[in-house]
């Protein structure tokens, strides 16, 4: 797809130069970016989807090098937190130069200042060709020290004016070009420069408001504000209102009382307390959310009326970084992306092809599959792909704890709901989990007391806690994780039925290790590098026998191995530096090979007879058990044919069959055949 093209337009090279740099840095991937000055000259008609014209003043020069269908948009400029901090410090009232290359880049730089709330000094603008020289040895200047006047004694340069965040996002929603990366980028720079409308913030808390003054600041606030009286009737508001409210100008400008802006459920909120910092609100009329401030007018200890600043929900990051800081604090975070996945084979990239799919459905998830395979390590990713990523990740083992003590960590409970119940009570990790993600791992052990509140939850999407008479509306994204039949449990009543269908909205089954052997040696080395024993070698022979073992414990038997060896081994690891409880014989002991052993079979009789003889290597076991476990590694097959080839193996050799409570066992030739399947 062609990609939209952006015009940047300044009056000078310098200034070109550098805010070009800034734009490449978030739009060079997404947009053709151009870049030119007046001071240059333009030669062509400048073509594009969007201007961007750094100052007020170039509009009338700018226009008449642009094509008449491009869109126009000025930029707000303000500072960083780091460049302007010294100067809160300065005491109030200090007379101090503002240097710059020209009258109006020194006045725009002084509006600047003051729109983010350093109105506690008096800025005098200097620049070439001043007629009369302040009184001043003290010279403030934004990255321009050569146009300060020589006599300065105290120069504090506070480096150029980066752009607002307003102005990004305005490129953005104009080109429509918003993704994840995006955001990401655009969040992580607002962290460190200061919005043009926290300077509001600044100066209702500590200066006077005087009306002139408000006309001039309130229009370069990109965030509404609305002045009222002491009756909430509305005296003064900015041009952001409308936008933001999406209010026509004909209804802005007949704007007299504050229950023409907000609904009067809304309203009473606003008005019943004096002083309000970033509330929530929503407009159903819109579906969109804002963050309402108040602040009363005392000019000495008089009470004129209220400023209210409405912020748009985007400029609710500040808040959301605090909450992903406080995430971190208490653990409840997923570490762990698709990229921390190791898997080249066919079945492992098609399961994770599934997971981010799945990732990008809000939907309930039942993941299966053998104990170790990784189901955590797959929960975690789908959540960090997900749209709830920077919510929390809330994870519990629902076979550690008993049915009592799990309940009330789930769903919380009240002050005094049980003996022993915490002063204050405790909110449930469901209720933590708001907004993100909660991951019930071996949920196929939860009690059926657990499982009938659960399902409440799943249905209702709100949770009561112990003891307590008041329901909690949440948003939460469940995953559950098992290594077990659910099926088989439903059917001697030990899983709910209905609870199992809400579950398994999405499914995801990890496949055992012992079907995708090929990842082994990637995964070997993963696990060497991660206790930094890259200096350890595997020897072949060892590696074909990791190959051709069975791994009942998956990835984590794997790793466990792997790491006792790398401990207590030499630098190339070889079958002596197995731990003892392995079962090791070379491969060529062994003359047997599949087709030799089963030259009869069809090639998905043979897929299945190998199935079987490596299920009774790990453990003894009848017809109903091999079904299952068939079942579960999502292998079509029947009783009937099980039984079939249980015959044929018996009569060849290969296994016996015990008791019917003892079920069939392998035999030495069927232990011996599997070493070189």
């Amino acid at each position: 797809m062609k990609k939209k093209k952006l015009v940047l337009i300044t009056m000078y090279k310098s200034t070109k130069e550098k805010y070009l740099k800034d734009l490449y840095y978030f739009f060079d991937d997404y947009l053709d970016i151009e870049g030119y000055s007046i001071s240059e000259g333009i030669n062509d008609v400048i073509k594009g989807d969007l201007a961007l014209i750094i100052s007020a003043i170039l509009p009338n020069l700018a226009k008449e090098y642009l094509s008449h269908d491009i869109e126009i948009v000025y930029m707000n400029r303000t500072f960083t937190k780091d460049s302007v901090r010294q100067l809160y410090d300065l005491p109030f009232g200090m007379k101090a130069m503002l240097s710059s290359n020209t009258s109006s880049s020194s006045i725009s730089c002084i509006s600047s200042l003051y729109g983010i709330g350093i109105k506690h000094l008096h800025l005098i603008p200097v620049y070439p060709g001043i007629e009369i020289m302040p009184d001043t040895k003290i010279a403030i200047t934004p990255a321009q020290r050569k146009y300060v006047p020589k006599f300065v004694d105290n120069i504090i340069d506070i480096g150029w004016r980066v752009i607002d965040v307003s102005t990004l996002m305005d490129i953005t929603t104009k080109l429509g070009i918003m993704s994840k990366d995006l955001e990401e980028k655009i969040i992580k720079y607002s962290k460190n420069i200061i919005p043009q409308s926290d300077g509001l913030d600044f100066t209702i808390n500590n200066t006077s408001i005087i009306k002139n003054e408000m006309d001039t600041l309130l229009n370069v606030i990109d965030d509404g504000v609305i002045v009222t009286d002491m009756d909430y009737k509305i005296i003064h508001y900015n041009k952001a209102i409308g936008r933001i409210l999406n209010f026509n100008e004909s209804y802005i400008y007949n704007l007299v009382d504050l229950n023409e802006v907000f609904p009067s459920k809304v309203l009473m909120g606003i008005m019943e307390k004096k002083s309000i910092d970033n509330k929530l609100i929503k407009s159903l009329k819109s579906n969109k959310s804002f963050v309402v401030t108040k602040r009363i007018i005392n000019v000495y200890d008089n009470m004129y009326g209220y400023v209210i600043i409405i912020k748009d929900i985007t400029e609710f990051e500040n808040l959301e970084r605090k909450l992903r800081k406080q995430l971190v604090k208490q653990g409840y975070i997923a570490k762990y992306k698709f990229e921390n996945i190791i898997g080249k084979s066919e079945k492992m990239i098609d399961t994770i092809k599934k997971a981010k799919k799945i990732a990008c459905i809000d939907a309930t998830t039942l993941i299966t599959g053998e104990s170790g395979t990784g189901k955590e390590l797959f929960a975690q990713s789908i959540h960090n792909a997900s749209k709830r990523k920077n919510n929390p990740f809330v994870a519990i083992n629902c076979a550690s704890l008993p049915s009592e003590l799990l309940e009330s960590e789930l769903f919380g409970y009240d002050e005094g709901a049980f003996t022993g119940a915490k002063k204050g009570g405790k909110k449930g990790l469901f209720q933590l989990a708001h907004s993100g993600t909660i991951f019930l791992d071996e949920i196929g052990d939860m009690p059926i007391k657990v499982q009938v509140k659960l399902l409440r939850v799943l249905q209702e999407k709100e949770v009561m806690s112990i003891g307590s008479n008041s329901i909690v509306p949440i948003d939460v994204r469940v995953i559950a994780a098992t290594n077990q039949n659910l099926k088989d449990l439903m059917h001697v009543g030990k899983f709910r039925k209905d609870l199992y269908y809400r579950l398994n909205v999405l499914n995801l089954y990890i496949p055992p290790l012992r079907e995708r052997k090929g990842d082994i040696p990637y995964l070997a080395k993963n696990i060497l590098q991660n206790i930094n024993m890259n200096n350890k070698k595997i020897d072949n022979i060892l590696m074909k026998f990791f190959e051709n073992y069975s791994w009942e414990g998956n990835v984590r038997e794997l790793k466990n191995c792997i790491e006792y060896m790398a401990y207590m081994g030499a630098d190339v690891l070889t079958a002596k530096d197995l731990p003892k409880d392995m079962d090791y014989s070379k491969q060529d002991e062994y003359d047997f090979i599949e087709e030799e052993i089963f030259p009869e079979l069809l090639p998905k009789e043979k897929e299945l007879t190998v199935f079987i003889l490596k299920l009774l290597k790990k453990r003894s076991g009848g017809r109903r058990f091999i079904y299952n476990q068939a079942y579960l590694n999502e292998i079509e097959t029947t009783e009937h044919e099980i039984r079939k080839l249980m015959n044929y193996l018996t009569k060849k050799g290969f296994i016996t069959i015990k008791t019917k409570r003892q079920g069939s066992i392998l035999t030495d030739k069927g232990k011996k055949a599997l070493y070189n399947i």
